[in-house]
């Protein structure tokens, strides 16, 4: 830790139903400068907790016994559970196996770390979501810090108490809200513009795949509702905004995608294949600022036959 850091201030909640790792934790944060620490044992206080409390890091188990974790922490980053999806998160796993901790890495965690846990982990995880937490990017269904996987991909940069307090600030409730207010906002922005990838990413790997299957196997049947996925919760993500035109081109490729699905492992009509192409090009130019209103979209939907 910075020794300029002001880490008394810092509102940890630690839940573990392990009375010994709980501890160690505990006298770990503890004996380093922390004061303000919460604990629990259980998921249930973790909800009863985060609907009245806004800690600035959440520690939590991945084997507590009375739910799972990695839900918890999914419904806290979709903003289902407590007041702020951005709350920094460390995740500890009793038995790190590849299934798990790809699991943990999966659900929006900022951080793993296998028990037993030592100080010099502890302390160096706690000190990269003060110093460089990693920005925060929605792919699909994922809403989180970046992932390895994720270089390239934009991302905004969260709200972090724990960075804030650490380093002296203070911050009232107001100028919090306001912070994660401003980063949703980004958040909503980028979930936006990323309609148009995860369209364009779904059909560059559809339209081969039919063109050499000829039909619907396994692999493009989940191809295919990966796409529906994006067009049927394009309107709740498009509504209100700027590219509010899109919705009626996002329906059509739905329809297209259902219709090719609806084969059933036969043949694909290869009109609808060709329909795949053209409709993700119309929803890129949409996005470009090419197409920007209703009129124009049904003329191109018109154009390429897909209404």
């Amino acid at each position: 830790m910075s020794l300029e850091s002001d880490l008394a201030t810092c509102d940890i909640f630690l839940v573990d139903h392990d009375l010994n790792s709980r501890s160690s934790v505990r006298n770990i944060l503890h004996n380093h400068g922390f004061r303000e620490l919460r604990q629990g044992r259980t998921i249930e206080e973790i909800r009863e907790v985060l609907s009245k409390h806004m800690p600035d890091l959440l520690i939590g188990s991945y084997d507590l016994k009375d739910g799972d974790f990695i839900e918890v922490i999914r419904e806290i980053r979709q903003g289902k559970l407590g007041n702020n999806p951005f709350l920094p998160i460390i995740t500890l796993v009793e038995e790190p196996t590849p299934e798990i901790v790809t699991r943990v890495v999966e659900s929006g965690t900022d951080t793993v770390i296998a028990k037993p846990i030592s100080t010099a982990q502890m302390l160096d995880r706690i000190n990269d979501l003060i110093e460089s937490r990693k920005k925060f990017i929605m792919t699909d269904g994922y809403i989180g810090p970046a992932r390895r996987k994720d270089s390239g991909t934009p991302g905004v940069d969260a709200p972090n108490t724990l960075k804030a307090k650490a380093r002296g600030e203070k911050l009232n409730v107001m100028e919090i809200e306001n912070m994660i207010n401003s980063a949703l906002n980004k958040m909503k922005t980028l979930k936006v513009d990323i309609v148009g990838v995860q369209v364009a990413a779904h059909v560059t790997n559809l339209v081969p795949m039919l063109e050499r299957s000829g039909r619907v196997d396994p692999s493009i049947r989940n191809e295919l509702l990966s796409l529906l996925d994006i067009t049927d919760n394009a309107a709740e993500i498009l509504a209100g905004s700027n590219y509010e035109h899109v919705l009626l081109l996002c329906d059509s490729l739905g329809n297209v995608a259902s219709a090719i699905l609806a084969s059933r492992g036969g043949n694909p009509e290869p009109k609808d294949i060709r329909l795949l192409k053209p409709l993700s090009q119309a929803i890129q130019a949409c996005f470009s600022g090419a197409l920007t209103n209703v009129e124009q979209v049904n003329a191109i939907a018109d154009q390429i036959g897909a209404r």
